[in-house]
Formats: C-alpha cells, sequence, structure tokens
C-alpha cells in the first residue's frame, strides 16, 4: 500500500510541476518580449494597426534595448514597415519597434529567401547599353566651298579670343573641312582656321 501511495503522489508533484511550468511560459509569451527573428515579412503601406495583446514598445529591434512604453490589447499605433519580425511604429511621437506578431496588420507575407533573388535583376539593365548610336555620326561630311557674308576673322581655335589668322573679306570664298558648334574649320592659305558659320553662306 505504501509503494502505491508513493506511486501516486509522485505522478501528482509531477504533473503540478508541468502545470506551473506551463503557466509561467503562457505569462511569459504573453506579455510583452517579442523576438523576432523571423524569416518572414509584411509587405503593408503605413497604416494604423491593432495590438494583439500587451506588448513592449521598445527604442531599437532588440529585446534588450530601452522600452518605450507598452501597448495594450486593442491599442492602436500608426505602422510604419516590418522588418522580418519587428515593426517600425510611431508611439507617442516617437520611433518605436514592436514584435510584429503581437500586431494586427493587414499585408502579405514575404519569405526573406526570395527577396534577395529580386535584387539581382536590375544588372540585366546594363545588356541594352550595346546599341552602336556612334555610327550614325561616322559619316564622312564632305568638304564645301562657301562665301563670306562679311569681313570675318579667321581664328586658330574655336574661341572668339583665340589668335586671328587672318580676315576673310566679304564674298571671298573659302572651303569648309566639317561644321562643329557653330564654327567652321576652313582651310585658309594652307592652314586650319575656325570661322563663325553664321558669317558664311554656301550661295
Amino acid at each position: 500500500m505504501n509503494n502505491v501511495m508513493n506511486r501516486k503522489s509522485t505522478k501528482m508533484v509531477a504533473a503540478a510541476g508541468l502545470a506551473l511550468t506551463l503557466a509561467f511560459t503562457t505569462v511569459g509569451a504573453g506579455t510583452i518580449n517579442a523576438d523576432a527573428a523571423q524569416t518572414t515579412k509584411y509587405v503593408a503601406k503605413p497604416q494604423m494597426v491593432t495590438a494583439k495583446s500587451d506588448v513592449k514598445v521598445r527604442a531599437g529591434e532588440s529585446t534588450k534595448s530601452k522600452v518605450l512604453g507598452i501597448l495594450k490589447k486593442g491599442e492602436k499605433v500608426y505602422f510604419v514597415k516590418d522588418d522580418y519580425g519587428w515593426s517600425k511604429v510611431t508611439y507617442k511621437g516617437k520611433t518605436g519597434y514592436v514584435g510584429t506578431r503581437y500586431l494586427n496588420i493587414p499585408g502579405k507575407q514575404v519569405d526573406s529567401k526570395k527577396a534577395p533573388v529580386k535584387k539581382a535583376t536590375p544588372a540585366k539593365a546594363s545588356t541594352k547599353k550595346v546599341t552602336p548610336t556612334k555610327k550614325t555620326t561616322s559619316k564622312a561630311q564632305a568638304s564645301k566651298t562657301v562665301t563670306a557674308k562679311t569681313a570675318v576673322n579667321v581664328r586658330a581655335s574655336q574661341s572668339k579670343t583665340s589668335k586671328v589668322l587672318g580676315v576673310l573679306k566679304k564674298g571671298e570664298k573659302v572651303t569648309v573641312v566639317k561644321e562643329s558648334r557653330g564654327w567652321s574649320q576652313v582651310t585658309y592659305k594652307g592652314k586650319t582656321g575656325y570661322v563663325a558659320t553664321q558669317f558664311l553662306s554656301t550661295k
């Protein structure tokens, strides 16, 4: 009889111990220590959301960071974004962080394993730079003979302040090699010179 009683009392003590362990575990989870460490995140627009249960608002994405306050069950807070288990919120005018699982957030979850793959896609844009646009400008400009509309300086370079090589008289003809940015490259007395295109006429 004593052995039977001892066995029954042992089972009762073990059961009681298990019940107490579960009770403390439930209380610990119900408050408020949000451990992020999730592999998914919510994709949702900034909006007001509701706390599922009492939960701490922390200054950073860590259960060791400073506690700014406590959201009560059913209390609303402004949700900014979710970062794999931690939600950035605006709490009493400050930026805080709350465990995402303690908030009712309307949105869809995204697997963290799929997210990095999307970042690699912009590299494809670089393959579009194969268009040989410079070939359209490779056509050689044919030289032509033009006439000076009025007396005009022939300069050593494409600048109004460059050295003057000589002066074309009104009606004097000269050969233009090419034109660029309002200047005509000409052959003047065996030398290369530049004349403002506006003072030349092809007629």
